[in-house]
């Protein structure tokens, strides 16, 4: 299963940086990286993000 991704911008791809965070997870023999950015103008908090990504994932 893959998932698909939305293709960079110019400005994305030119923009190399740290990571904010790193959660890696092992399942099922399968050890999952996930490197996590912030936008540092936003106004969201780390839990709205991780709220909006359950809520998404339930739909699909």
């Amino acid at each position: 299963m893959t998932e698909k991704q939305k293709p960079q911008t110019n400005e994305e791809q030119a923009t190399h940086r740290k990571p904010d965070g790193i959660l890696t997870k092992k399942m099922n023999g399968k050890t999952f990286v996930t490197e996590i950015y912030f936008d540092k103008k936003s106004k969201d908090t780390f839990q709205d993000k991780l709220l909006k990504i359950v809520q998404a994932q339930r739909k699909e």
